[in-house]
């Protein structure tokens, strides 16, 4: 009798106007698939991979990205990770991310996982009844491309929202019963997805069992049944088996919870939101737009009934002229959307930031140059800032190139910020440990592992202080944790074979240089002085610390103190100098002008050919009183705009 009562139901549910498939939608319309969204697919893993560069998103984990999971192997690491509601989730998205390292294989990764999330939403609104699923299937897998075209991590997420809607689609599966059972088996699956996919799995599963049960022609008094026991069992995993408050258990991974919304702007969140919100609000919308279409069909057909009315005319059947144009149409309108938003939400200086931050941890101090002069006008960052400061260092050009881009004092030591963040950690603990303060960059890369699970240039950062320190052992420990990074293995190796074997002459002089510039560290600097203060007492400390004196001699542009300029000009000799840097005589000229008296410069002298720069700027600026004064400022700007005189009058650079 079963199969009897079946078809039945399913008559009184057609009669009702619930039909189970979208037939009331014209057949033409139906073939279009998602096999037609492949131009898509493959036009955007081109672009993330030559355009976006998904290892740029790499070399940002745990710093300019410091929500973005991390991976070890080993069993410690994966333990962790199953005792945490989204832990799955997250040691899969960490594992994932590690391909990121290469840009080809990150950006298949991306595009993969965006094409299963695809596939997955497509075959939701099917079950709804939407025709032509597949190109309002690509909107989620659009929003996951421009999240990553944004230098933003949303792997885990997707993960977490694909979960959820794989639940759902199992649990619609099912056989409908209004039983404690089946409320019991819900329960049993969104307790499966928050276990593996934290609250952003158990969202997205709760809201469509809410809709299916709802308007999908089942029994309604199985909807709270259902909804309570999923409520009690992710409340109960929570209290007892993570042993974390239930509300911050229902907020991992979701858009509400805090670390998915780390520097996310308007667009960036409206995004996150899509990702996550799209197939609910789809489907709902889906399922009533259905009801009113079956009663108005209904109305219609009790109408043409009545009598008086003639035969309805039968439409042709011969399509329009350019019927063959209606799928490539289709199949352009996620492309449409992809560009759309990168268009709309372009920001030039966003891919310069990670760029200059995957320059800076490769020592590429040439190509960071490079990268600084194709910089937007007016515009700056004071991560770029620091980097570009560390490059002219590293090439010999600070004391004169300084002010060729747009520049923030506070970059100098990343002081603009209240309190420090992941990345001014990392980035401070690099300059740090090349100024010789050992034991102020141990410090910031230890706090950096106590915060992260596992950061592995943290780690060798941590290795190497333990060679400099003649503590190999120390160093083994540290090299034993890093050989867990599936991409750092290869470092750590060698550097314990380095430890047993004898280091290289790269490595030996890199050592030499670190442990030359040590300082005495029992009375050591430890912040948070001023950035003056900071430099002075490390120079203190070691006279012959080049790297502190050209940063300390920068810090003193920066802010102006041109008698302080002068006054350091007499360390030139110990430190090499065959003569005076050119903004440092640029500077000594001004004091010299607004102290009236010349200064001490231990047997240097000044250039003529500056002299006769700063009389030529002078000039300029006093025809500024009574000439064109936009013009003359346009004449200073074009021929002293990166001379320190242009910076100390006007308190920034001149940029044509």
């Amino acid at each position: 009798m079963r199969p009897e009562r079946e078809k039945a139901a399913r008559g009184q549910a057609k009669a009702a106007g619930r039909s189970e498939g979208p037939t009331s939608w014209p057949s033409h319309l139906l073939t279009f698939s998602s096999s037609h969204l492949l131009i898509f697919f493959v036009l955007s893993f081109v672009y993330l991979w030559q355009v976006v560069e998904p290892r740029l998103i790499y070399h940002g984990f745990g710093t300019i990205l410091p929500e973005a999971p991390l991976f070890a192997t080993g069993w410690p690491f994966l333990g962790k990770a199953l005792g945490l509601p989204g832990g799955p989730v997250a040691y899969v998205s960490g594992f994932l991310s590690q391909g990121y390292y290469y840009s080809w294989l990150g950006a298949a990764i991306i595009v993969v996982v965006g094409f299963s999330l695809s596939a997955l939403t497509r075959r939701h609104l099917a079950a709804a009844g939407f025709a032509q699923a597949a190109v309002p299937a690509a909107v989620p897998a659009v929003a996951f491309f421009l999240l990553c075209s944004h230098y933003k991590h949303p792997l885990p997420a997707c993960l977490a929202v694909s979960l959820g809607l794989s639940l759902s689609l199992a649990f619609e599966k099912l056989p409908w019963r209004p039983s404690l059972a089946h409320a019991a088996l819900g329960g049993s699956l969104a307790g499966i997805g928050f276990w593996f996919g934290g609250g952003g799995a158990l969202l997205v599963f709760a809201s469509l069992t809410a809709i299916y049960g709802v308007l999908a022609s089942r029994d309604r008094r199985t909807i709270p049944l259902v909804l309570a026991v999923i409520a009690a069992i992710s409340w109960i995993l929570s209290e007892y088996v993570f042993l974390i408050p239930a509300r911050q258990a229902a907020v991992t991974l979701t858009p509400l919870a805090p670390p998915l919304r780390t520097g996310m702007s308007l667009f960036q969140q409206v995004l996150m939101f899509l990702l996550y919100g799209f197939v609910p609000l789809a489907v709902l919308l889906t399922l009533l737009g259905r009801r009113v279409l079956a009663r108005y069909t209904q109305r219609r057909a009790i109408r043409a009934k009545r009598p008086g009315k003639g035969h309805a005319v039968p439409r042709s059947t011969a399509g329009p002229k350019l019927a063959f144009l209606r799928q490539p149409a289709w199949a352009a309108v996620p492309v449409v959307l992809l560009a759309l938003g990168l268009h709309f939400s372009h920001d030039q200086l966003r891919k310069s930031y990670v760029l200059s931050n995957y320059y800076a941890q490769g020592r590429q101090w040439d190509k960071l140059i490079e990268l600084s002069r194709w910089l937007p006008r007016g515009r700056t960052n004071p991560f770029v800032n620091h980097d570009l400061l560390r490059a002219l260092y590293h090439t010999g050009r600070l004391p004169y190139d300084m002010f060729r881009c747009p520049l923030i004092p506070e970059a100098l030591l990343l002081t603009h910020e209240k309190g420090q963040s992941d990345l001014t950690q990392w980035k401070l603990c690099d300059v740090f440990l090349e100024f010789g303060h050992v034991n102020m960059a141990q410090k910031l890369a230890s706090e950096l592992i106590a915060t992260k699970d596992h950061l592995g240039p943290a780690l060798e950062k941590l290795a190497w202080i333990g060679v400099i320190k003649e503590a190999p052992e120390t160093a083994r420990v540290y090299l034993e944790a890093l050989k867990k990074d599936v991409i750092h293995r290869d470092r750590a190796r060698s550097l314990l074979h380095s430890l047993d074997h004898g280091f290289s002459k790269e490595q030996t002089a890199y050592l030499d240089r670190i442990r030359s510039c040590r300082c005495d560290e029992t009375a050591g600097v430890t912040g948070p002085e001023p950035v003056d203060q900071t430099l002075a007492t490390l120079l203190q400390h070691n006279p012959r610390n080049r790297m502190a004196f050209e940063y300390l001699m920068a810090c003193h542009l920066l802010t102006g103190r041109v008698d302080q300029i002068a006054a350091n000009i007499r360390r030139l000799r110990d430190l090499g100098y065959d003569r005076i840097p050119t903004l440092y005589e640029e500077a000594i000229l001004i004091h010299q002008e607004t102290a009236g008296s010349s200064a001490n410069l231990g047997g240097y002298s000044v250039s003529r050919a500056t002299r006769q720069r700063y009389e030529a700027f002078v000039q300029v600026l006093s025809a500024m009183q009574t000439q064109n004064r936009q013009a003359a400022f346009a004449h200073l700007v074009r021929e002293f705009g990166t001379s320190y005189f242009f910076y100390y009058s006007f308190g920034r650079v001149g940029l044509v």
